[in-house]
């Protein structure tokens, strides 16, 4: 039997657009606000997962590849990048046509449960390879809780309230990224708890607490219970979660085509290019202990070539690797090895002035902690009220002209940033900006993709365009590293940054598959009876 509500909420979501004056929550009863919460908790900490990944990914890298240079630490982490993506994919492509056939209830109480113990077990990874794995399984978890939760809470809501209730959804997300930018700041740091980049991933283990009141409450949507039993009685039951039935009927094959061009472009977008800013940090602002800090200015001072190598004999093997860093920084084309090679090279009076520059916007490597956290939180406001924006733009004036203005919008916001940003104040502008613009096509995703598919492909069809995507990203994010070495050197900008401005171009495509995009504004879900039909 349907839970208290629920026969309210299948007449309501069968509804057209209503005309009804007020806030459109006043349209939702207590069991539409229950499916609220529970699949914006999943989604939160589905993307409190993600966040402690991007934003770890860098110390994580060290710490697992010690003796690599940064530009090998960059390549790894982007190839830890695209398995976990790729994972995502994977999972979201078979619990996408799981949910359809299984249920919506079921399968996200599942895709909780996957991604949340395999986040923890990411902390205990002692190799990169190790580690890649875990993120490859807990991608899979990730990947179907998206485009089951959408799907349920699409189903679920009355129309006019639809999307503001799945634009919600998204921008609440910025929360679970926003925790993590604060876990960042406690958890790492020595002076905190310091429990290092393992710590956080020790944490994401919690959301699998959700599970258990997923699977002991939610029930199945009854546009669902419905449709399935209309397909048992005409025995078309394998109609649901058909993957091949987004390409055999022309109407499904040309929302499919849209909406896989709508992710691919933001995806990359925010993938490729957006979610490296802790990257852009390390590019731009080098770390230096405050004991290490007289050591170089000695070497800086240093009138002679015994006076230099006495200065540098005085380094540890740690504080060596430091000064190489630098070293590595005004060197066009040169890496750390040939920096390390130059250790005992006297310094020309242009290199020290240039080295001096870097030691005066040196920072500790606990303050640069501090700043990725810093910026994080900045980057998720800027998502949280970009992905709420988008949503009041997309139910006033439809989905297309919201689309092409956001893609345009996270188009210009990475180059800006990734072309200027050479100080710490500039994170203060620059990240919530980049947040805003980049975020604002997910809201779009989240309100859209279930619009474009009937029930028995809702959850097959949103998660298809979301993590077919996702397959092309993780090639892309794979391209990152091998274009940053390949351009290290052709200008006086890093190569990481070239490379990632060539990647914000993705957002092309977006904005011409737009021109095959169908206007969904004040329509009901999309239905297809005859699939049903004796």
């Amino acid at each position: 039997m349907p839970r208290n509500g629920e026969s309210t909420v299948m007449n309501s979501a069968k509804s057209s657009a209503s005309p009804l004056a007020g806030p459109w929550w006043r349209e939702l009863n207590g069991y539409h606000w229950f499916v609220f919460l529970i699949a914006a908790f999943g989604w939160m900490f589905d993307c409190f997962d993600q966040q402690i990944f991007t934003n770890s990914r860098s110390i994580t890298m060290q710490d697992l590849m010690p003796q690599a240079d940064t530009l090998t630490q960059v390549k790894f982490g982007t190839w830890a990048t695209s398995i976990f993506i790729v994972g995502w994919a994977t999972g979201g492509l078979i619990f996408g046509s799981i949910g359809d056939k299984w249920g919506r209830a079921k399968t996200m109480a599942v895709t909780i449960l996957v991604y949340a113990v395999c986040t923890g077990l990411s902390g205990f990874a002692k190799s990169w390879s190790m580690f890649a794995i875990f993120r490859f399984l807990t991608g899979a978890g990730v990947g179907g809780e998206f485009a089951v939760g959408a799907a349920l809470l699409a189903e679920v809501m009355p129309d006019r309230a639809r999307p503001h209730a799945l634009g919600s959804l998204q921008a609440l997300s910025a929360i679970g990224n926003i925790l993590a930018a604060l876990s960042l700041g406690v958890v790492v740091p020595g002076d905190k708890l310091g429990w290092g980049w393992r710590g956080l991933y020790y944490l994401g283990a919690l959301p699998a607490l959700i599970a258990v009141f997923v699977f002991a409450r939610l029930k199945e949507p009854e546009r669902w219970v419905a449709a399935k039993a209309a397909a048992a009685q005409a025995q078309a039951m394998d109609k649901f979660g058909r993957i091949s039935d987004l390409f055999t009927d022309a109407r499904w094959r040309r929302h499919t085509l849209v909406g896989l061009g709508l992710a691919i472009a933001g995806q990359i977008g925010l993938w490729g290019v957006g979610f490296y800013t802790p990257e852009l940090i390390d590019s731009a602002i080098p770390t230096v202990e405050k004991q290490t800090r007289p050591k170089m200015e000695a070497i800086l001072s240093a009138g002679s070539l015994d006076a230099h190598v006495a200065a540098v004999g005085a380094l540890d093997e740690k504080e060596k690797r430091k000064y190489a860093n630098f070293l590595a920084r005004i060197s066009r084309g040169g890496g750390k090895a040939d920096a390390i090679r130059e250790l005992n090279t006297p310094l020309t009076s242009d290199r020290r002035e240039e080295i001096r520059g870097l030691l005066e916007k040196a920072v500790t490597d606990d303050e640069k902690t501090r700043l990725k956290s810093i910026g994080g939180i900045l980057q998720q406001i800027g998502a949280f009220l970009g992905i709420s924006c988008f949503t009041a733009l997309a139910a006033r004036r439809g989905r297309r002209v919201s689309f092409l203005i956001a893609l345009v919008l996270a188009w210009g916001s990475l180059i800006w940033a990734f072309s200027t940003f050479s100080r710490p104040a500039q994170i203060w502008y620059l990240w919530p900006i980049i947040g805003f613009c980049v975020f604002a096509p997910f809201g779009g995703y989240a309100i859209y993709f279930p619009e474009l598919f009937p029930t028995r492909l809702r959850t097959t069809g949103t998660s298809f365009c979301y993590n077919v995507g996702r397959y092309v990203t993780a090639f892309g994010v794979f391209l990152l590293g091998p274009l940053a070495q390949a351009a290290q050197g052709l200008t006086a900008m890093p190569g990481f940054r070239l490379a990632a401005m060539l990647m914000a171009s993705s957002y092309l495509l977006g904005i011409i598959a737009l021109i095959w995009a169908p206007e969904t504004v004040n329509k009901p879900l999309a239905e297809d009876e005859k699939a049903f039909a004796h």
